[in-house]
């Protein structure tokens, strides 16, 4: 029961967000001139559920082989879900449908019997650069984005993955590469790659996978694998994962949402002090798991680009269950008090802050907080929340009220 107990409390950090539409499958098409490429290219945003009406900025991640329609849609929906449970931060996602050849762009230069085969290949250097000269610019002039980006890129996008990862290291804070396709030119990347992502001194965080039902792909990857593990890089945080019923089709899914996972691994929240709490925590364990997670949390969220402070949502959520489950309304006053210190310019701090107030018994203090939640709201142009302005007018002070059935009493002038 005591378990039971204690896996209800830790479900509730994460209710606020389940309780919002989290999963959309919708995006929106650009269409642009590319120089580097010298041909039109489109790509496809689609954007966290909460976008228009937050004011905040989002990673980034750049997934590869858009236009396979399904592989993108259960990608958004994959995003959406592990954004849900507070596994990994919300994301802006950008599509990169394939243009006339696919091959050309996704491949390093051929070498060998492959290239006679691929008569086209070797434009990987070229894509490279589309893609950081001009897509990303392009996707930050216009969205509201953090530098924490990830490339995922599957089979021809996995081996470009690598590509990217050992010529250009850094320009990715995660690279996921989904059955990279490490046959290519004999398979000399297998080294290739695992050598030049070893000597780097830039940090990354890389993750690759394969299919047991894939066995030229399987082969090569899990040598590839071996490789990175021998050497043990300092600057790389590497993991892989294998999947024996798997076949090439059927990698993507499981692959994006393990490389994602691992990428965000070091602000997952369910891997904070935060998360060791119960429902028989007591008020010093929340205050040293609060400063304990900010302080951890600050620290491998700068090594990805990402705000240092705590989400506001995992410090609301957090503030509720004290507030409700542990019955602690003190320290669930000083937990809303802390977000209100990192999240000024947000309406919802100040009534999550109203509410702790009150249900201590400091209505007067929690009717100042709910005015602030209405002025912010109107100063950073959001709509005022109808709860908040409820609230609000249920601890207004009553004057003049006339009793029903009895007549206001005149005054002097009649």
């Amino acid at each position: 029961m005591k378990a039971l107990r204690t896996i209800l409390f830790l479900a509730l950090l994460a209710s606020p967000a389940l309780a919002q539409d989290s999963v959309t499958l919708s995006w929106k098409t650009q269409t642009f001139k590319s120089s580097k490429l010298g041909e039109s290219r489109t790509i496809y945003i689609a954007t966290p559920p909460d976008y228009a009406r937050e004011k905040q900025r989002y990673p980034v991640l750049v997934l590869l082989d858009a236009d396979d329609r399904s592989q993108f849609a259960a990608a958004v929906a994959n995003v959406g879900f592990l954004t849900s449970r507070a596994a990994i931060p919300a994301m802006l996602i950008v599509g990169i449908p394939n243009g006339k050849d696919r091959t050309r762009d996704l491949t390093p230069v051929a070498t060998g019997m492959t290239a006679q085969t691929f008569a086209t290949a070797g434009g990987a250097a070229k894509f490279t650069d589309f893609l950081i000269d001009e897509v990303l610019p392009r996707v930050r002039s216009r969205y509201r984005t953090l530098p924490a980006t990830v490339l995922a890129g599957h089979s021809f996008g996995g081996l470009f993955a690598l590509h990217v990862a050992a010529t250009k290291p850094g320009t990715f804070a995660g690279i996921i590469a989904m059955s990279p396709s490490l046959w290519w030119n004999d398979s000399t990347g297998v080294i290739g790659y695992a050598d030049s992502i070893a000597k780097s001194s830039v940090a990354q965080r890389l993750f690759a996978t394969s299919g047991g039902k894939e066995p030229p792909i399987d082969v090569t990857t899990r040598r590839f694998v071996a490789r990175l593990d021998s050497v043990k890089p300092a600057s790389l945080a590497f993991a892989s994962q294998r999947y024996p019923d798997d076949t090439h089709g059927l990698t993507p899914a499981p692959s994006l949402v393990d490389g994602l996972r691992f990428v965000f691994a070091p602000v997952a929240i369910n891997g904070t002090a935060i998360a060791s709490l119960g429902p028989t925590s007591d008020s010093a364990a929340v205050v040293s798991a609060v400063l304990s997670s900010e302080q951890s949390y600050a620290g491998a969220a700068h090594s990805l680009g990402l705000p240092e402070k705590l989400p506001e949502d995992v410090l609301n959520s957090l503030g509720y269950n004290v507030l409700q489950t542990l019955k602690l309304p003190n320290v669930a006053v000083w937990v809303f008090e802390r977000n209100v210190d990192h999240y000024p310019d947000s309406p919802n701090v100040y009534d999550s802050l109203g509410d702790g107030l009150l249900a201590r018994g400091d209505s007067t203090a929690a009717r100042t907080e709910f005015k602030r939640a209405r002025d912010v709201a109107v100063r950073v142009g959001q709509p005022v929340s109808k709860e908040t302005l409820k609230k609000l007018a249920a601890l207004e002070p009553k004057a003049n009220v006339v009793q029903a059935g009895k007549p206001r009493k005149k005054g002097p002038g009649g």
